[in-house]
């Protein structure tokens, strides 16, 4: 019996050497080929836009708004700040006033709303958009809403996505379109807006 206890751990160090040993294969042989291209997510797709609506943690907004460490910033989309004398008080108003694009393509325009001066507009939510003057061919939609603040805590404030849909029927050229407000079935102003189709 003593001789089968000894001899165990003898037999044990000599296989341990076997068991931890690894195969190897050989590389493969480099080929002239060129390493594959990698889109980068920060980018998208090759048919992502600047003014793409993304859906970060903190509330809808333009995918040029998120930014990512080590990556490239899309560029800004270019807003204008308009402030409305509307419902006793004032409406700040943040939106794109000039948009240019290509005929057969969806831009989208976030109206940003603030109307915590405005003690008569209980909730920025039921605001109704209307657009004015639209051409054959071009056709606003709006796509969603959510009160704004981060996740949509501020009460007194909205954020709401339009979709501006050109066709590719509508001929280079600019195009004036009004955007107007209404709360309660009261018009309390508009929103001057230009759509330049390019070629």
């Amino acid at each position: 019996m003593r001789k089968i206890i000894i001899g165990l751990p003898i037999l044990l160090l000599l296989l341990v050497p076997f068991a931890c040993a690894k195969e190897t294969t050989p590389a493969p042989a480099p080929t002239s080929q060129a390493p594959p291209v990698v889109t980068s997510p920060a980018q998208g797709p090759p048919e992502a836009s600047n003014d793409d609506i993304v859906y970060p943690p903190g509330g809808f907004t333009y995918r040029a708004n998120v930014h990512q460490q080590g990556q490239p910033d899309w560029p800004a989309v270019q807003q204008t700040e308009v402030t409305l004398d509307a419902l006793s008080g004032t409406i700040d108003i943040k939106y794109r006033n000039y948009i240019e694009t290509k005929a057969g393509e969806t831009r989208n325009n976030i109206i940003f709303l603030s109307g915590r001066n405005a003690p008569e507009l209980l909730d920025p939510l039921q605001v109704y958009y209307r657009a004015v003057g639209l051409p054959d061919g071009i056709t606003v939609e709006r796509d969603g809403q959510m009160y704004g603040g981060i996740g949509g805590q501020d009460r007194k404030s909205s954020r709401v996505a339009l979709l501006i849909h050109i066709t590719s029927q509508v001929k280079p050229g600019e195009y004036p379109v009004a955007i107007h407000l209404e709360y309660e079935g009261r018009d309390f102003g508009s929103l001057p807006c230009t759509v330049k189709v390019i070629k």
